[in-house]
């Protein structure tokens, strides 16, 4: 018999050290470089000398009458850490139901579009950095990477991206998004992760934390949600069978009604069929299609026979499954071309509610970014001492969506007579240059200075009305002209 307190003991001492690094933020709990590679020396039986290696791996790791070890509770964390945690998701069928089904890739395509299609800008931090970042993202083809690592999240509920790089192992090089079915999170009980296994080769390829980059949706408190997040599309199956169930159910009435069943009546009670010659009937009508003639003799009778579907009703089934389906998916109709007989204010509400969604899929984005993906990158390039956590840039995603451009103008004008704008912010933000009789930045000393005599319009449309004050402004736009009219603060 196994005394608990010791075998628990001899595996307790086992469990390597996890010291703690404070100068950069480490929301994935990843252990440190030196940790990991420890960790993948004296724990990863596979090696190129694999016998010797596994033998003794076997001999440290098994407890006497105990069975193995590292694969019975309560040392299924040590099982964990080097095979990685297996998720209960099942992928494959995500990843089809994303692929074979129009309208559930239709929602996650539009969900991923929204989500970084504007992509984003970097603010703050060192300016070196700032700039270096900003070219390296776009020279590297960042926003294309972004877009698969954020419909992998949806459809599995987690994205891995390796950071691959240059033969010193310093400069991050390229991105290599790589395929969630066969990548698993080595992690131990404490939820520190010793790195990533990819079991897609023999032996499998084993890596350390800080060469993935993993993105989450719906992350979860519990064993696996924590370490895979949750599929957007995982609450959808269930639904999605029904569905399914009832397409062929449905394509198999269609054929009932264009092919109706039909009870043969074959031979008289004076001449009966033998049954060889009823066995060759049978098939042959076995063999009928949909809109086929039929032909018998004297002493067949043919007794139609009517579907017991013909008055069933569908509509209410029909209409409950997409009901449910579409409120996990959360998409508004609107961008999958079904349009509602909804006023403003509710497409409003709608729209609101919907880019609120999308703005914490890029908070989780931007944190990631900031936290993980910068840093390596920097790490290339410049000394580790200089890379903090407030040297960083910071991440600012352009906005998700655009109000029409008459509504713009309107909501412009609004701010500025309210006085929450000026005149120059105001055409900023409708995208208009700031010169419109000269540089009015530099040309106008004060608010009673009249403008000069020979300032004239680019265009007639925008001439100043012989009765406007200085102070007043007329632009056009959307064949509208507006007068803007600057009031002077207190």
């Amino acid at each position: 018999m196994v005394n608990f307190r010791s075998a628990f003991g001899q595996v307790a001492n086992k469990i390597l050290p996890v010291p703690r690094n404070d100068s950069l933020p480490n929301p994935m709990r990843n252990v440190e470089p030196d940790t990991a590679k420890q960790q993948i020396d004296q724990e990863i039986p596979f090696r190129s000398s694999r016998d010797a290696v596994l033998q003794e791996y076997l001999s440290r790791y098994t407890l006497k009458s105990a069975g193995i070890g590292f694969v019975t509770p309560p040392y299924s964390s040590l099982y964990d850490r080097i095979w990685g945690i297996t998720p209960v998701d099942d992928l494959p069928k995500l990843q089809a139901l994303y692929e074979y089904n129009p309208y559930i890739a239709a929602s996650v395509d539009v969900r991923v579009n929204l989500t970084v299609s504007n992509w984003l800008e970097l603010e703050g931090g060192n300016s070196t950095f700032n700039d270096y970042l900003s070219e390296w993202l776009d020279s590297h083809n960042v926003p294309s990477v972004a877009r698969i690592q954020e419909n992998n999240a949806l459809v599995n509920g987690f994205s891995v991206t390796e950071l691959c790089r240059d033969e010193d192992n310093q400069r991050v090089e390229w991105l290599k998004p790589l395929d969630p079915l066969y990548v698993r999170i080595r992690r131990d009980a404490y939820m520190n992760i010793f790195g990533y296994i990819q079991l897609l080769s023999v032996p499998p390829a084993i890596f350390e934390p800080q060469d993935i980059l993993r993105t989450l949706h719906n992350q979860g408190s519990g064993r696996y949600n924590s370490a895979y997040g949750v599929s957007l599309l995982r609450s959808t199956l269930l639904i999605q069978a029904l569905t399914d169930d009832f397409q062929h159910d449905m394509a198999t009435i269609m054929k009932i009604y264009t092919k109706p069943i039909l009870a043969y009546q074959c031979g008289t009670e004076k001449a009966e069929w033998s049954d060889t010659k009823l066995q060759a009937f049978i098939d042959g009508m076995a063999e009928r299609q949909q809109g086929t003639d039929l032909a018998f003799k004297h002493d067949v009778n043919p007794i139609p026979i009517d579907s017991m579907t013909r008055g069933l009703r569908v509509e209410w089934w029909l209409n409950y499954l997409l009901t449910q389906r579409n409120a996990q998916l959360g998409v508004p109709k609107l961008f999958l071309g079904e349009i509602e007989n909804a006023n403003r204010s509710t497409a409003d509400i709608v729209m609101q509610e919907f880019v609120t969604r999308l703005r914490m899929r890029q908070e989780h984005i931007k944190y990631t970014y900031e936290t993980e993906l910068f840093p390596a990158i920097l790490q290339g390039d410049f000394p580790g001492s200089f890379i903090t956590s407030d040297k960083i840039p910071k991440v600012k995603w352009r906005p998700i969506w655009e109000p029409a451009a008459d509504v713009l103008v309107d909501q412009q004008i609004a701010l500025f007579q309210a006085g929450l704008t000026g005149d120059l912010e105001a055409r900023a933000k409708l995208g208009l240059p700031e010169e419109v009789w000269g540089n009015l930045a530099t040309m106008r000393q004060s608010y009673d200075q009249a403008m000069p005599t020979d300032a004239v319009s680019k265009s007639d449309s925008s001439q100043p009305s012989p009765k406007m004050s200085a102070s007043q402004r007329q632009i056009s736009a959307n064949g509208k002209s507006y007068v803007i009219s600057e009031i002077p603060r207190q």
